[in-house]
C-alpha cells in the first residue's frame, strides 16, 4: 500500500518481488516457542563433563584452543568464520579434549552449540547439526531468537530443509542481529565417524561466509576424505601442538598415576614397573586407558601389567574389552581403505609392511631411497600415509624427512600377529625384502667416494707391537644417507629374523660384501657403532670347510687391524668376535710348516685375543690362548731372535697382566721380571722405538711387586720408570707430560704403601703441577687428569695428618668433577662420588660434622644410582658411604636418622659377604658394630645386643686368622657387648665378654703399651661394676685399683 500512513494491522505480512522483506509482528513467546519447537532436539550434540580431561592434563592444548576461540582479533587471511582443525591419530584424546573445550567455553558464555558423531546412539547427522547451531543463536538474545522464529512461520518447511539451505534461510540472515563484541564458538568432534560428505561440504563452502566472530573447534581423525575436504583451505587453521608421542607423555603419566591412586592396587605396582607403563604408553591415553580398565579386572593386578608391558599376556590379547577393544578400532580405521583397488593393495603391502617391519623409523624420502631398487617412490609412500593417517604418530605431509611412526606398537602388533586378510602384515616376507635391500644400500652407497673416511684402517702396521693403533673416526648419522645409516645400524637384525635360508640374490650380495671386501663394512661399523656379526655372515656364504690360506691371511689382517682401533677405543666387546675369527682363521693351518711370518702372526693373534679377555674380566679364557701364544714365540726366538724377540715380550706382557688378575702374583712377578729384561735388551738397539715399552715394563713390574707386599722394592722400580719418562719428555718422546704425571701418581701410591707418605706427596704435588700447566693449554682434554691428581694429593695430606690442606685440594677436586659430570654423567659420576665420599670424611676430622653429612649424602645419591645400573661393580662402594654417612649423623646426634644408612650397609654387605668372605667380612663386622651402638642409643637395648653378638661372631674368626690384626676390633666389640647385656639386666651374662675383652686388650698394651692402656682401663672400670652388680665386691675393687694404676701412670707418662 504505497503512501498507506495511519493504518493499524493485525498480524500483517508482506511480500515483495525481486527482494523479500519479511515483517511480522508476533505478540506471544507460545507462538516463538511453537516454531522453535518445529526444529527438534537432535541427539548427540550436548558436551559431558565426565569426558573431560583429567586436571592437570592437556594444559598446553586447552589454553592455546580456548584463547584463539575467545579471540577477536582478525585473521589476515580471511574475513569470514574461522575453523581450529585439531587432528589427531585412533586414541589420542581427542573427544576428552574436545568435552573440555566445550565445558571451558560454555563456562565463559562462548560456546553456541556442540556436536559428537561418535555418540552411541543414533549418530547425528548435518542436518541434526545446523539444528543445533540455530538453537544455539537463539539464545544469544530475544531479538535473534524471535527473528528466527519469524523465518521459519514464514516456511516451516526451513524446520527441516537440508543443512546447506539452513544455513542460508535460517543462519546467514540473522548473522546481522549478533553482537559484535563476543566471539560465537561452535564445538564439533569425530567428524571422521559422520560418513555423509554433506557435513563436510558444510564446513568447506558455507561456513566462510559467516561473519568473522563465528569460531569452529573441530577434532577428527586424519581422515583420507575429511583432510581432502578440509585441509588448505583458507579459512581453515591446523592446530600445532600434536596430540601424540613425547608431547603427551607427561599427560598420560599423569592420567596413569591419578587412575591409580583410586585403585586399592596402587601400592603393588613398583616405581619401576609404573616408569616401564607410562614409556610403553608412548603418549597414547586410549592404550594407557585400556590396559589400567583390564588390570582393575585381574586377579594379580601388577602381574598382569608386567606381563603386558613383557608382550607375555595371552588374557590381554585374548579379552575382547582389553586389545579387542584397540583392534577393533584399528579395523575400523582400515575397513575404510580401497580394498578393490589392487593398486593401492599392492602399495599398501608394501609400505605398511616396512612401517611395521623397520626397526626404527625412516622418513618418507629415506624409505622411497632403500626401496628404490623395487620402483617404490617418494609419492607411493606419502599416497598410502595419507590414507592411513590415523595409524600414524604426527604425520607431515609437508615435510619429506620427517620420520614415520607407526601410532603405538600395538598397531604394529595387531597388523603382524592378528590382523585379518587383508590387513595382515607377513614380517618374514618383509624382513627378507629389507634385508636384500639394505645390502643393495651399502654396496651401491658404502664408497670411498662417498664416506671418505673409509681405508683408515689399512696398512702394514696391523702386525707390529710397537706401532700405535688407529684411531676410529666417527661417523655421525647426517654424514650418511638414510638408507645407508639404517642399513649399517639394522641388516643385521633383518637377517637374523629369516627363518628360511635366504636366497641366491641375497648370498651372491653378501657375499661381496663381507668376503670380496670387508674392510669397508667393518670400518664403517666401527664408526657408527653399528652391530655386524661379521663371522657369523661370512659363514654363510663360505663353502663348506675353511677358506683358503691366502684368503685367511687377507681375512686375518683385516680383522686385528679393525680389532685393534676397537681395542684403543676400549671398546673390548666389539673387538672380541673380530680376535676370535682371527685365530679361527689361522688355527686350521697351525700344524703344517709355515712360513716364520705366518707363525709371527698366529701368535699376534692368540695374545690380542687373550689382551681383549683380560680386559673383559676373563682371565680364565685368556690364559690357554697367551700360554700357545708364548710357547710358539719362544720357539722361534730360538731361531729368529731378532724377530721373535718383540713377539715374545707382548706375549709375555699380556700373560702377566692375566696372571695379575687371577691373583697369582708371585708368578706374574716372575713374568715382568722376563719381559723387562727383553725390553732393556731391545731399547739397547732401538731407543726410540721401545723406550716406551721398556717403560710399561717397568710400570707392571712395580705393580706386581707392590701385590707381592713387596713395597720398597716396587719404589725403586716406578722410580725408574719416573726417570726414563722425564728423559722421554727431554728427548721430546714425550711431548705434554701427561704420561710423566701418572707415573708420579702411581710413585705416590707406592711410597704411601711404604709407609713413605712424605714422599707421596710431594710425588702427587708434582702430579698436580703438571695437570695445572696441562690444563691451561687444553682443559677440555685434561681437567679430568687434573681431578684426578687432586684428588689423590689430598689423600696424601690426609694420610699425614694434613687434613686442613687436604680439603682445599678436595673441593677443587670434587667442583672440577662436577662439571666433568654435567657433560658425562656415566663417565665421571663415579669419581665425583668417590671425591665426596672421601671429603665427607676430611670434613668429618676437621670437627665439621654437619658439612661431612651433606658431602656423604651426596655420595649415598650418586652410588645408589649406580648400583642401579651396575650392582656387582658399585655396591661395596655404596656400603662404605652409607657406613660412614650413618657414622657421622650419629655423630650430629640424629641417631635416629642413621640408622636406615647403617641398615641399608649392613644388608649390602651381607651380600658382598656370602660371594666373598675374606674380603668383605671385616667390614659387615664394622657395621654390625656400628649398628649395635646406634640401636642402644635409641633405646633399643635387645637389638643392639643382637647386633653385638653378630659382629663378635665375626670378630672372633677373623681373629683366628689373623690375631695381630683383628684383636683389637674383637676386644672392642666383646666390651660393647658386655655393656649392652648389662643394661639388659643381664649381668651375669656380660661378665664372660668382659673377661675376655680384658684379657685381649692386656695382650695388646704388653706389644703396644701406651696405645691400648686407656681401653684397658675402660674395660676394667665396667668390669669393676659388673661384678659388684653380682655382689662380688673384694673382686670389683681389685679391678678398680688396676685400673686407677693405669691411669695414674698413663697421666703421668703423658
Amino acid at each position: 500500500m504505497p503512501n498507506a500512513s495511519n493504518i493499524n494491522m493485525h498480524h500483517p505480512h508482506f511480500q515483495t518481488a525481486e527482494r523479500i522483506s519479511n515483517t511480522y509482528n508476533i505478540q506471544t513467546e507460545t507462538q516463538v516457542n511453537e516454531a522453535l519447537r518445529l526444529l527438534g532436539n537432535p541427539r548427540g550434540c550436548a558436551w559431558d563433563p565426565a569426558r573431560a580431561c583429567l586436571d592437570g592434563t592437556r594444559v598446553v592444548h586447552i589454553e592455546a584452543i580456548t584463547s584463539w576461540a575467545t579471540s577477536l582479533g582478525a585473521e589476515p587471511t580471511t574475513s569470514g568464520a574461522r575453523i581450529l582443525l585439531v587432528p589427531g591419530p585412533a586414541g589420542s584424546g581427542k573427544s576428552a579434549l574436545a568435552h573440555t573445550i566445550c565445558k571451558e567455553l560454555s563456562r565463559s558464555g562462548h560456546l553456541v552449540c556442540s556436536v559428537f558423531f561418535d555418540h552411541t546412539g543414533p549418530q547425528p547427522t548435518a542436518e541434526d547439526f545446523t539444528v543445533v547451531l540455530v538453537q544455539g543463536l537463539c539464545t544469544v538474545d530475544d531479538p535473534v531468537k524471535k527473528a528466527i522464529a519469524e523465518l521459519i512461520i514464514q516456511n516451516k518447511t526451513l524446520a527441516s530443509a537440508p543443512a546447506s539451505r539452513q544455513i542460508e534461510d535460517l543462519v546467514l540472515p540473522i548473522v546481522a542481529n549478533l553482537p559484535s563484541t563476543r566471539t560465537f564458538v561452535v564445538g564439533i568432534d569425530a567428524l571422521d565417524e559422520q560418513p555423509n560428505p554433506s557435513m563436510l561440504k558444510l564446513l568447506r563452502d558455507y561456513i566462510p561466509r559467516l561473519p568473522s566472530t563465528f569460531r569452529f573447534v573441530l577434532t577428527t581423525r586424519p581422515d583420507p576424505l575429511v583432510m581432502q575436504y578440509l585441509e588448505n583451505r583458507p579459512h581453515i587453521i591446523s592446530f600445532p601442538h600434536p596430540l601424540v608421542g613425547e608431547f603427551s607423555k607427561a599427560d598420560v603419566k599423569t592420567f596413569i598415576i591419578t587412575r591409580l591412586s583410586m585403585t586399592d592396587y596402587q601400592t603393588t605396582i613398583s616405581p619401576e614397573l609404573l616408569r616401564t607403563f607410562t614409556a610403553k604408553s608412548e603418549g597414547l591415553f586410549l592404550w594407557a586407558e585400556t590396559v589400567l580398565n583390564h588390570i582393575d579386572n585381574t586377579y594379580d593386578q601388577a602381574g598382569e601389567l608386567a606381563d603386558i608391558l613383557a608382550g607375555a599376556s595371552s588374557y590381554w590379547t585374548e579379552t575382547e574389552t582389553a586389545a579387542g577393544k584397540l583392534e577393533k578400532l584399528y579395523e575400523h580405521i582400515l575397513s575404510k581403505l580401497q580394498w578393490k583397488d589392487p593398486r593401492f593393495v599392492k602399495k599398501y603391502t608394501v609400505i605398511m609392511g616396512a612401517l611395521v617391519t623397520l626397526r626404527e623409523p625412516l622418513s618418507r624420502r629415506g624409505l622411497a631411497a632403500l626401496y628404490s631398487p623395487d620402483g617404490i617412490t617418494e609419492n607411493d609412500i606419502h599416497g598410502i600415509c595419507m590414507l592411513i593417517r590415523p595409524l600414524l604418530k604426527d604425520y607431515s605431509k609437508d615435510d619429506p624427512a620427517h620420520p614415520i611412526h607407526l601410532l603405538h606398537l600395538s598397531v604394529q602388533e595387531y597388523l603382524a600377529q592378528r590382523a585379518p586378510q587383508p590387513f595382515r602384515i607377513d614380517c618374514e616376507v618383509h624382513h627378507k625384502s629389507l634385508s636384500r635391500l639394505c645390502l643393495l644400500a651399502i654396496q651401491r652407497e658404502l664408497t670411498p667416494a662417498k664416506v671418505p673416511i673409509l681405508g683408515y684402517s689399512d696398512g702394514d702396521w696391523v702386525w707390529d707391537v710397537t706401532e700405535e693403533d688407529c684411531e676410529i673416526p666417527v661417523l655421525l648419522r647426517a654424514s650418511l644417507t638414510e638408507p645407508l645409516w639404517y642399513s649399517m645400524q639394522h641388516f643385521n637384525a633383518h637377517w637374523q629374523s629369516l627363518r628360511e635360508e635366504a636366497g641366491k640374490e641375497h648370498t651372491t650380495l653378501l657375499h661381496e660384501i663381507v668376503v670380496e671386501n670387508p674392510r669397508p663394512i667393518l670400518e664403517a661399523a666401527a664408526s657408527t657403532r653399528s652391530k655386524v656379526d661379521m663371522i657369523s655372515l661370512q659363514h654363510k656364504v663360505w663353502p663348506h670347510g675353511p677358506p683358503s690360506f691366502a684368503l685367511a691371511r687377507r681375512m686375518g689382517k683385516i680383522y686385528v687391524s679393525l680389532g685393534r682401533c676397537l681395542y684403543r677405543a676400549n671398546r673390548y666387546a666389539e673387538a672380541l668376535p673380530l680376535f676370535q675369527g682371527t685365530v679361527g682363521l689361522y688355527t686350521p693351518y697351525k700344524d703344517e710348516k709355515l712360513d716364520t711370518t705366518v707363525e709371527l702372526e698366529f701368535a699376534a693373534s692368540l695374545t690380542w685375543l687373550g689382551l681383549c679377555l683380560y680386559h673383559l674380566d676373563r682371565p680364565d679364557d685368556a690364559l690357554p690362548h697367551v700360554k700357545k701364544a708364548v710357547t710358539i714365540c719362544r720357539q722361534l726366538s730360538l731361531t729368529h731372535g731378532n724377530k721373535a724377540r718383540v713377539a715374545l715380550a707382548h706375549s709375555l706382557e699380556t700373560k702377566g697382566h692375566v696372571l695379575d688378575q687371577l691373583e697369582r702374583y708371585d708368578e706374574a712377578y716372575d713374568i715382568d721380571m722376563e719381559v723387562l729384561d727383553l725390553y732393556r735388551q731391545l731399547v739397547v738397539r732401538h731407543p726410540e722405538k721401545f723406550q716406551h715399552r721398556l717403560g710399561v715394563a717397568l710400570w707392571n713390574l712395580a705393580w706386581s711387586l707392590d701385590a707381592c707386599k713387596k713395597h720398597e722394592e716396587a719404589v725403586v722400580v716406578i722410580q725408574e720408570e719416573v726417570e726414563l719418562c722425564r728423559k722421554m719428555m727431554e728427548c721430546g718422546t714425550q711431548t705434554n707430560g701427561e704420561d710423566l704425571a701418572r707415573s708420579l701418581q702411581r710413585q705416590a701410591m707406592y711410597l704411601n704403601n711404604a709407609e713413605r707418605t712424605p714422599e707421596a706427596v710431594e710425588c702427587s704435588r708434582e702430579a698436580v703441577k703438571i695437570h695445572r700447566r696441562l690444563v691451561r693449554d687444553d682443559p677440555e682434554k685434561f681437567n679430568a687428569g687434573l681431578a684426578d691428581s687432586l684428588h689423590n694429593l689430598a689423600s696424601d695430606l690426609d694420610n699425614c695428618g694434613r687434613v686442613a690442606d687436604a680439603i682445599s685440594l678436595s673441593c677443587e677436586a670434587i667442583k672440577i668433577r662436577r662439571q666433568l659430570v654435567a657433560n658425562d654423567p656415566s663417565t665421571f659420576e663415579p669419581g665425583l662420588a668417590s671425591s665426596l665420599h672421601n671429603h665427607a670424611l676430611y670434613t668429618q676430622k676437621a670437627g665439621r660434622i654437619t658439612e661431612a653429612v651433606g658431602y656423604g649424602q651426596d655420595a649415598v645419591e650418586i652410588r645408589r644410582r649406580l648400583v642401579h645400573d651396575d650392582p656387582e661393580k658399585f655396591n661395596a662402594d655404596l656400603a662404605h658411604s652409607s657406613h660412614n654417612l650413618a657414622s657421622d649423623l650419629d655423630d650430629c646426634g640424629r641417631v635416629a636418622q642413621a640408622i636406615p644408612f647403617s641398615c641399608e650397609a649392613i644388608e649390602i654387605r651381607r651380600q658382598l659377604v656370602a660371594n666373598d668372605p675374606p674380603t668383605f667380612e671385616p667390614d659387615l663386622a664394622d657395621s654390625f658394630h656400628n649398628h649395635a651402638l646406634y640401636t642402644q642409643k635409641a633405646g633399643r637395648i635387645t637389638e643392639a645386643v643382637g647386633y653385638g653378638q653378630d659382629a663378635v661372631e665375626i670378630w672372633r674368626r677373623l681373629v683366628h686368622d689373623d690375631p695381630e690384626k683383628f684383636n683389637a676390633d674383637l676386644a672392642e666389640s666383646l666390651h660393647n657387648l658386655a655393656s649392652d647385656l648389662d643394661n639388659c639386666g643381664r649381668v651375669a651374662e656380660a661378665i664372660p665378654f668382659s673377661c675376655e675383652a680384658i684379657e685381649i686388650r692386656r695382650q695388646l698394651v704388653a706389644n703396644v703399651h701406651c696405645t691400648f692402656e686407656p681401653d684397658l682401663a675402660h674395660s676394667l672400670h665396667n668390669h669393676a661394676i659388673y661384678l659388684q652388680g653380682l655382689g662380688r665386691i673384694e673382686e670389683g675393687l681389685e679391678c678398680r685399683r688396676e685400673r686407677d694404676n693405669i691411669r695414674s701412670r698413663h697421666t703421668a707418662q703423658s
